[in-house]
């Protein structure tokens, strides 16, 4: 593990990191290459035989499904012309009412977990993440989540607590619960506000070179590019910007950010 980067060997010029936000996908959580329309079947089906334990008249399963796709894509139509993003869930909730399927916000809570636990389930994270999160936490960094998501935050937040990873991250902004998503800067200004750090001392750490780097570095902060596995090496970056492609490789990347040493 590299050097306390907090310490007073680094560069006198540029002001320590107290904060470190992280993208979700693909740089905490791994799912890889996914079959979408396999895994929103699989989850249909699962939804609609939660919906049959508590329901004697339902729909035909296609009927079901069709109605669920579409409002989705409606969703996800709305989310690109008014560039605000969208809760997946409260469209699938306007669905099942329009097929007279009724039940309490808790059942439809438990409903959202069936649409995404499918996701869940091939889900992986990197080894020694934990005991990286936890060196980083003892280091006294703040740590928090920042991503674009469709996916309702609780849904999310079960999964983290699924991983043990939800304890290391008690600021969880989600783009679904605040309706917009990076790059845009109100989202990154959203999550310093919730962290209690200025731009000038937080480093963002996402997969996403011109969604998760650029836009954090438009807003001021520092951001460190996680290369995804089929990202090209001969990409062209600044020198400035430190790529990792693992994360254990993270501390050592800040330490060559904050010192100005190319990486």
């Amino acid at each position: 593990m590299a050097a306390d980067l907090r310490g007073t060997t680094m560069n006198a010029a540029i002001k320590p990191i107290d904060a470190i936000l992280f993208d979700l996908g693909e740089t905490l959580i791994h799912w890889g290459s996914i079959d979408r329309q396999r895994v929103f079947l699989r989850a249909a089906h699962r939804t609609y035989d939660l919906w049959a334990q508590r329901q004697q008249r339902m729909p035909d399963f296609h009927r079901y499904y069709m109605h669920q796709w579409f409002a989705l894509h409606w969703g996800h139509l709305k989310q690109v012309v008014l560039r605000r993003e969208m809760n997946a869930m409260r469209y699938l909730e306007r669905a099942c009412r329009k097929l007279w399927l009724m039940a309490p916000d808790p059942f439809f809570r438990e409903l959202a977990w069936q649409w995404y636990q499918p996701l869940a389930e091939i889900a992986t994270i990197e080894p020694g993440t934990h005991d990286l999160l936890e060196s980083l936490s003892r280091r006294g960094y703040r740590l928090a989540i920042v991503s674009n998501t469709f996916v309702p935050g609780a849904v999310l937040d079960r999964h983290l607590a699924s991983l043990d990873l939800l304890p290391f991250f008690p600021q969880r902004i989600y783009s679904c619960d605040i309706g917009y998503r990076k790059p845009d800067r109100r989202i990154f200004s959203h999550a310093l506000q919730r962290v209690g750090v200025s731009a000038d001392r937080a480093v963002f750490v996402g997969d996403l070179y011109p969604t998760d780097v650029r836009g954090a570095q438009r807003a001021g902060l520092h951001a460190v590019w996680k290369r995804p596995a089929h990202d090209q090496p001969t990409r062209r970056r600044p020198a400035s910007t430190p790529a990792i492609t693992q994360l254990q490789e993270l501390p050592t990347a800040i330490d060559r950010l904050i010192t100005g040493s190319a990486a």
